[in-house]
C-alpha cells in the first residue's frame, strides 16, 4: 500500500470515517467561508520562557460522502521566530468550556491512540493534520463521540509541557458543521479498498455484484464480477480494469462473458487461450456514499439493455470499514 494514502489503511478505530479523506489530505480549504480559525499566535519555542514564536493556526471541516460525519483539518505553520517550535498537546471538550477534558491528537493517517504529532516541528513551509478526539475524558466522566465533531466544541493547543512561558494554552471555539458551507473533500468519492466487498440490489434475488479493489504502491484496479441469471442458469459478467492511480469520480469498466472454460474441479482443464472473452458491454460504477453505490450499465451487446442500478452493500472487509460507525 502507498505509504501517507489514506484508501490503504487498515480502520484503526478513529472517530470519523477512515474513507472519509481519499488520496491525500488537503492542505488547505477549497472554501475561505468553510474556515473555523485563521489566526496567527504568539508561542514560546522549546525550553523558550517567552513567546519568541508565531504560528499561525488554519482550522476548516470537510464533510463525509456519509450524511452526518465530518472531520476537522488543523493546519500549522511556523511564521515567525528562528527557534524551533513543537506541536503542542491537543484538549477538547463539547460546547464551550474553560477546561477541555479529552485528549486529543493531529493525524496524518487514520489512527488511534498516542500515535499524533505532538511533540513534532512545526515546520514554516506548514503541516495539515486531522483531528481526533479520545472518546473517553481524562477523568471518565465525559465522551466525545462523531455527533461532537459536528457540533460546537472547544479545541485547546497548549505547549506548556514544552517550555516555561506560561500560560501556554491556546482555545478555540469551533462553530457547529454547515453541510452548505462545509464541503467535502472531492465533488464525488473516490472508489478505494474500504469498497471491496459484496453488493446486491433490492428485489434481484440470489444476484449482485463482487467488487475487489487491489490497492498498489502507485495504482489501483478494480475486479468485478456480476453474478446473475441468463435464461434460468446461472451466468457471469467479469471486468478488470487496467491499473490506474486512483482518481475521484465514477469507473468505467468493459464488461465480458467468458464461454468454454472448465469446471474447476475437472482434472483436464482449457488452455488459457482456449477459453473466449466476449465483449458484453460496459458499467459504470459510482460511489454515493459507504453502504451504497449506483451502476449504469450498457449490456446492450448481449440484449439486455441499459440503465441504471442501485446496489447496497451486503458484505464489508472486517477491519477495512469505510464507516465503522454505521
Amino acid at each position: 500500500a502507498q505509504f501517507g494514502m489514506l484508501n490503504s489503511l487498515t480502520d484503526l478505530g478513529t472517530p470519523f470515517p477512515p474513507g472519509c479523506l481519499s488520496i491525500e489530505i488537503p492542505e488547505l480549504p477549497q472554501d475561505g467561508d468553510a474556515v473555523l480559525v485563521n489566526q496567527n499566535i504568539n508561542v514560546a519555542s522549546i525550553n523558550s520562557s517567552s513567546r519568541n514564536a508565531t504560528v499561525r493556526v488554519l482550522i476548516w471541516r470537510v464533510a463525509c460522502a456519509d450524511e452526518g460525519f465530518s472531520t476537522v483539518l488543523v493546519r500549522l505553520q511556523q511564521v515567525g521566530g528562528s527557534n524551533a517550535v513543537v506541536v503542542p498537546r491537543l484538549y477538547a471538550e463539547a460546547g464551550i468550556v474553560d477546561v477541555p477534558g479529552h485528549q486529543a491528537q493531529l493525524l496524518l493517517n487514520p489512527g488511534s491512540g498516542n500515535v499524533g504529532a505532538t511533540g513534532d516541528f512545526v515546520t514554516t513551509g506548514g503541516t495539515t493534520w486531522m483531528l481526533a478526539v479520545d472518546p473517553l475524558s481524562i477523568d471518565s466522566t465525559t465522551t466525545f463521540l462523531p455527533d461532537d465533531y459536528n457540533e460546537i466544541f472547544t479545541l485547546e493547543l497548549n505547549w506548556g509541557a514544552f517550555a516555561t512561558a506560561q500560560p501556554e494554552g491556546f482555545r478555540f471555539e469551533l462553530d457547529r458543521f454547515e453541510p452548505s458551507v462545509d464541503g467535502p473533500q472531492f465533488d464525488n468519492p473516490v472508489l478505494n479498498g474500504r469498497f471491496s466487498g459484496q453488493w446486491v440490489s433490492p428485489d434481484r434475488n440470489f444476484q449482485g455484484l463482487v467488487l475487489q479493489i487491489g490497492e498498489q504502491v502507485e495504482d489501483n484496479f478494480v475486479f468485478a464480477i456480476f453474478f446473475t441469471f441468463l435464461d434460468g442458469q446461472p451466468f457471469w459478467l467479469v471486468a478488470n480494469s487496467e491499473p490506474a492511480p486512483m482518481e475521484p469520480g465514477p469507473i468505467t469498466l468493459d464488461m465480458l462473458v467468458l464461454d468454454q472454460g472448465g469446471f474447476i474441479t475437472d482434472a483436464s482443464q482449457p488452455a488459457r487461450d482456449d477459453v473466449n472473452l466476449e465483449p458484453a458491454g460496459q458499467i459504470t460504477i459510482r460511489v454515493i456514499d459507504c453502504g451504497n453505490l449506483a451502476v449504469d450499465y450498457d449490456l446492450t451487446p448481449i440484449g439486455k439493455g441499459s440503465g441504471t442500478l442501485p446496489f447496497e452493500r451486503l458484505i464489508r472487509i472486517a477491519g477495512y470499514d469505510c464507516n465503522p460507525w454505521q
